[in-house]
């Protein structure tokens, strides 16, 4: 009777002791639940709510189609005057697109590029031997033989896409004209124009320079390449 009467003694002085501990034993145990438990709320992605997959069935021009159209119903406190006044801006407007689109197909005017004459012709799909590269290749363009400082000259209005140097065409320039038709000028130098100006036709773009790369064997000459909607075609044949 009298050791468990110690027992008791012991275990109600300690009491206090045991159960902090036990707190404590929990208190680790929740907190190892959330950390290992959940660790996407801790390796949280910084990027979160700014990407998307795409969705496929959804089709690109859908977000126009879910723009509401414009009320075109006049209101019915509009008079016979406020009709008249809109029909009459309406044809206004029509008049003014279809004044650019006229000007848009207008066929541009054409002048050579150099004061010289083609010393090697466009030649189509037909091959023909490179002796540069010592291979058959067509020539699509025409050249034009001179010396070094010559000047060249826009063959159109137009507006300049690309100013570079590589090892096919050496320093070139390529302007955009009208009706989908591009010109490419390789073999300069001392190159006159940037990217995005607006050039007329006749205005020089820049002087004859080393022979173009890909041309090398033909000495210094201009390279003159034209193409309408994607298809080369013979520059000689504009002028």
């Amino acid at each position: 009777m009298k050791k468990t009467n110690e027992a008791a003694r012991w275990w109600s002085e300690d009491r206090g002791f045991y159960m902090i501990l036990l707190l404590c034993v929990l208190a680790v145990a929740v907190a190892a639940y959330v950390l290992f438990a959940s660790p996407q709320t801790v390796e949280a992605d910084p990027m979160d709510g700014y990407l998307y997959e795409a969705d496929d069935s959804v089709s690109a021009s859908e977000p126009l189609d879910r723009v509401p159209a414009m009320e075109t119903e006049p209101a019915e406190d509009t008079d016979d005057s406020a009709d008249a006044q809109a029909a009459e801006a309406a044809a206004d407007t029509e008049q003014e697109k279809d004044e650019p689109a006229e000007q848009t197909a207008a066929a541009p005017t054409f002048t050579p590029p150099m004061d010289a004459d083609v010393s090697h012709a466009f030649s189509g799909d037909t091959l023909e031997y490179n002796e540069t590269t010592r291979d058959w290749r067509t020539h699509e363009g025409a050249d034009y033989a001179g010396e070094e400082g010559d000047a060249v000259r826009a063959i159109a209005d137009g507006t300049v896409l690309r100013v570079g140097d590589d090892t096919i065409y050496g320093k070139y320039v390529i302007l955009s004209h009208t009706q989908d038709m591009n010109s490419l000028y390789a073999g300069l130098d001392h190159i006159t124009v940037s990217e995005g100006d607006s050039v007329k036709g006749g205005d020089q773009l820049a002087e004859l320079g080393s022979p173009m790369p890909l041309e090398q064997a033909l000495g210094v000459h201009l390279h003159l390449a034209v193409t309408k909607e994607g298809n080369a075609v013979d520059p000689a044949g504009l002028f």
